[in-house]
């Protein structure tokens, strides 16, 4: 039974019973409801204290305010790049543990460099990539994430693109501290530690709760195999939790580019059930918990998928190629390099109000980056 505006015309749905051979549930998973931060002594402060969700900090002035923000996943990246590039006078990030911050770079060739028949990057130009990353966080005083180097990220955490990040950090308009908050006063915080941060804003962004629960509500199933079905011709395709491998596959870091390939997953399945129905929901499929899917776990069906099915292996390869040339089309690696480097250099002036001379700035480390890539005429003939 499904709600829906039969008629076109708005207003309350009506009841009704579709009937079909075939479901796709394409909701949300990872991000259900936002965690608000609450506290003893909020009524005490004197500022604005606001989840930075929402629009909730809509008309505040970051003018010259001392900013703290609570959290360090991607909505609590952005409240700071708004309150930096809105003239902030210092932003403290204060979280449970440190997430990884990456260069728009890095996200960028993520996508762009070659891929070898098992959808690996060439393990050298890995290390060089790693390496200039690394040297972001050194250079500019940014605190790398606790797990580094033997992971490249939390289990349960995003990687969140910045390049502001670390030119702030290099300008000393921001900092992090591992910590959490235990009280309001009215000039500021107090951290669990004990220790005081004054501050004249102050935003939440301390993660979601998982909307799993939403999947069993509407199917009664608590368990889905690892490659998003629920049963035959029925698939969940929504976002999981992003584990410490999920980077590592063809996906990149897109939701988008999992639902196209899982897409045609569904219509291949559907077609030929036969030839993919004990891959995708025969009995020896894994299963897990709705609330415990991971990235991981349909990335190893899709691999599974490419090296079993020779259609599913062209889908696969067509859809790298295809995104791969659109990337190029739009911007190059090298018109890329160029861009993102006088970005680079433009945001030192923009957080400090006035120019920086060159040998002043955080140095742009990237400039190799479009040998580690396929020349244009390569990729686009």
């Amino acid at each position: 039974t499904v709600v829906s505006d039969l008629n076109g015309r708005g207003g309350e749905g009506v009841a009704a019973v579709v009937r079909s051979t075939g479901v796709v549930l394409a909701i949300n998973d990872r991000v259900g409801l936002p965690r608000p931060l609450r506290v003893p002594g909020m009524n005490r402060f004197s500022g604005v204290m606001a989840d930075g969700t929402s629009d909730a900090l809509s008309g505040v002035s970051w003018q010259g305010k001392r900013v703290v923000v609570f959290g360090m996943g991607a909505f609590a990246v952005e409240n700071v790049r708004t309150a930096l590039e809105s003239g902030a006078s210092h932003v403290t990030v204060v979280a449970r543990r440190l997430g990884t911050i990456c260069p728009k770079m890095i996200d960028y060739l993520n996508f762009v460099k070659p891929w070898d028949e098992q959808y690996r990057h060439d393990p050298l130009t890995n290390i060089k990539q790693m390496k200039c990353w690394r040297d972001c966080y050194i250079k500019s005083g940014a605190v790398a994430p606790e797990v580094w180097p033997g992971k490249v990220k939390h289990d349960g955490h995003t990687i969140s693109v910045s390049d502001i990040w670390f030119v702030a950090h290099h300008l000393g308009k921001m900092c992090t501290k591992v910590g959490t908050l235990e009280s309001m006063v009215e000039g500021g915080c107090v951290l669990s530690d004990g220790s005081f941060l004054p501050a004249d804003i102050v935003v939440g962004c301390i993660g979601f709760t998982r909307n799993t629960t939403f999947c069993e509500q509407l199917t009664g199933r608590t368990e889905v195999m690892h490659s998003n079905y629920l049963d035959k011709n029925m698939m969940y395709l929504a976002d999981a939790e992003i584990d410490e491998t999920a980077f590592n596959s063809f996906f990149g870091s897109s939701v988008l580019e999992y639902a196209k390939f899982y897409t045609n997953t569904y219509v291949q399945a559907f077609e030929r059930p036969d030839a993919l129905g004990s891959i995708l929901w025969g009995a020896a499929v894994k299963r897990t918990p709705v609330s415990l899917r991971k990235w991981t776990q349909y990335i190893a069906v899709a691999q599974e998928l490419i090296e079993k099915d020779t259609t599913m292996r062209g889908l696969a390869a067509d859809q790298v190629r295809e995104r791969t040339k659109h990337f190029y089309r739009t911007m190059s690696p090298e018109a890329f390099l160029e861009v993102n480097r006088l970005e680079w250099e433009e945001l030192h002036e923009r957080l400090n109000g006035s120019p920086v001379s060159k040998d002043k700035q955080l140095p742009y480390l990237f400039g190799a980056a479009p040998t580690w890539c396929a020349p244009p005429s390569e990729v686009l003939g």
